[in-house]
């Protein structure tokens, strides 16, 4: 039998956790949408002007 803590620990844990994870999903997708709107220089070509 759970107390009412413990039901109201689990059910913060079901909603807290999904979210974590897809709050982490969606920086990672704006963050490959970023380095494809603005892709880095390659190290070689800085490199050339030396």
């Amino acid at each position: 039998m759970l107390t009412a803590a413990t039901a109201k620990a689990l059910t913060m844990m079901g909603i807290a956790l999904p979210t974590m994870f897809a709050v982490i999903l969606i920086f990672m997708l704006a963050t490959k949408l970023l380095h494809k709107a603005f892709p880095a220089e390659s190290e070689e070509l800085e490199g050339d002007d030396d």
